[in-house]
């Protein structure tokens, strides 16, 4: 989807396309555009506060990647109806699920543009394109980018979180923490946090008597007690590294909007803040 990639002035060896001025190498081409795509795409994500799952977003880049490839054998394709068919392509196997797909698109875009202008200057004066200088590229575009979008979106402040497990539902004050970055290491969804006792009837009978008979052990050997419908999340905090235990949740809605299934991490004390119970991402918007 990015600017082609120019890389020598020399005539076309095997494995390569000669665009008649300069050449380019098909396999060096295709390992950069998928690099640089799934990075946009993240970043285009990262800026909208979209979930982000790397297995959607890596198949997102290898279409990118296969267009750019295509589009060099094949130059029919690559007219405004190829490329438009490219971008939703790649647009809906990351995000196809997210409600904001037209914002985040409109990021990529932007994030698309910018890459292309400061790749080709980064190409030009180091004299090619090389994996160290695209990648440099692709920062300096995202931070170029990050002020619009990150700051349009609403951050902090207290909302309502309600929240339906296999026993019932709660309803809960939460903290949007701008500064709260933990999430599901495998889909890359937020996690509430809660105190136990806050949300302990999410859980069946079951289930909260097995919390409360191993209250006092430590993270991993509850989880071994308890079995399915929890899991070990790592967090960092200032005072070190460690494991929180979390428990699922089959929907949760914030001010009335559903973010789907999740976990809400036990924070291992009262959450006494200023009129919460919970802390959610301040990117949930």
């Amino acid at each position: 989807m990015n600017p082609a990639v120019i890389l020598s002035t020399d005539k076309a060896p095997p494995g390569s396309y000669n665009t008649g001025m300069r050449v380019l190498y098909i396999d060096r081409l295709f390992f950069l555009e998928l690099a640089a795509d799934t990075l946009l795409l993240w970043a285009a994500g990262r800026l909208c506060g979209a979930v982000r799952n790397p297995l959607r977003l890596l198949l997102a880049g290898l279409l990118g990647a296969s267009f750019a490839v295509l589009a060099l054998l094949f130059p029919f394709i690559s007219r405004w109806y190829g490329k438009a068919a490219a971008l939703a392509g790649m647009l809906l196997l990351s995000y196809g699920r997210e409600k904001r797909l037209g914002r985040i698109a409109l990021a990529f875009l932007f994030l698309c543009a910018v890459y292309g202008g400061v790749a080709a200057a980064v190409t030009f004066a180091a004299g090619e394109a090389s994996g160290r200088a695209l990648l440099f590229a692709s920062l300096v575009s995202l931070g170029v980018c990050a002020l619009p979008f990150r700051y349009s979106a609403r951050k902090g402040g207290i909302s309502v979180l309600q929240l339906r497990g296999e026993g019932g539902e709660v309803s809960l004050r939460a903290l949007r923490d701008t500064g709260h970055l933990l999430s599901d290491p495998f889909t890359g969804k937020p996690v509430v946090v809660a105190s136990e006792h806050a949300v302990e009837q999410l859980f069946s009978t079951e289930q909260r008597l097995a919390l409360n008979a191993t209250s006092v052990m430590p993270p991993a050997e509850r989880l071994k007690r308890l079995g399915s419908g929890f899991c070990l999340l790592p967090v960092n905090t200032v005072g070190g590294e460690g494991l929180l235990l979390a428990g699922k949740v089959q929907e949760a809605r914030l001010d009335g909007r559903s973010l789907g299934d999740g976990w809400v991490a036990f924070s291992g004390g009262e959450l006494r803040g200023a009129g919460y119970e919970a802390i959610v991402s301040g990117e949930l918007d």
